[in-house]
């Protein structure tokens, strides 16, 4: 998030800044000065996560807020309950600007690679859950897979860039890809 703002800024772009659990939890609005950046910086670090993430309802709230052109940039783990996240990134679109969703997990997220009995302690709001890891770890993977292929499909018919990451991922190894795959489609 902070590289990508670095960049657009770098290019006088106007920079926002918006982050939230399942209510927005800080809100910059875009500025183009350079100094922006620390305000942005100071933000990111100061976040705590935490509580139930409401991707739908908080961007719901903020298209009110949007202008028309412009760009919105989500980057989410995308593992919440919510059931309407695409209805959302649908109905966000429509309102006329541009969407690029960063879908970013932790490989343990991907694999669930744990064994032994354990007890799993939610983030958000749910309880303790104690299981073995080895029977789910199939469905669970199976279910992670179709989440990131249905968004890798979908988006693209809604004009909206998709891109999933992995956290060891070097940043300017996404970056340069994501960077060189807008150019090739001539979007910067």
């Amino acid at each position: 998030v902070a590289a990508m703002g670095y960049l657009l800024l770098k290019q006088f772009d106007a920079v926002g800044l918006t982050l939230f659990n399942d209510e927005v939890v800080s809100h910059l609005p875009p500025r183009s000065k350079p100094s922006h950046f620390q305000n942005i910086l100071h933000d990111l670090q100061d976040m705590e996560f935490k509580g139930i993430t409401r991707v739908g309802e908080v961007v719901e709230n903020l298209i009110e807020r949007l202008p028309g052109r412009g760009m919105l940039i989500l980057v989410s783990d995308l593992l919440t309950r919510e059931d309407d996240v695409f209805k959302t990134l649908k109905m966000l679109k429509s309102r006329g600007p541009e969407v690029i969703l960063f879908h970013v997990l932790h490989p343990d997220e991907v694999t669930l690679p744990f064994e032994g009995d354990l007890v799993f302690e939610s983030l958000e709001d749910d309880p303790p859950l104690g299981l073995d890891p080895f029977d789910v770890r199939q469905q669970y993977q199976k279910a992670i897979q179709e989440q990131i292929e249905f968004y890798k499909k979908n988006c693209p018919t809604l004009g909206i860039d998709y891109l999933f990451l992995e956290t060891t991922t070097p940043l300017e190894q996404v970056l340069r890809y994501y960077l060189l795959r807008r150019k090739s489609l001539r979007k910067i």
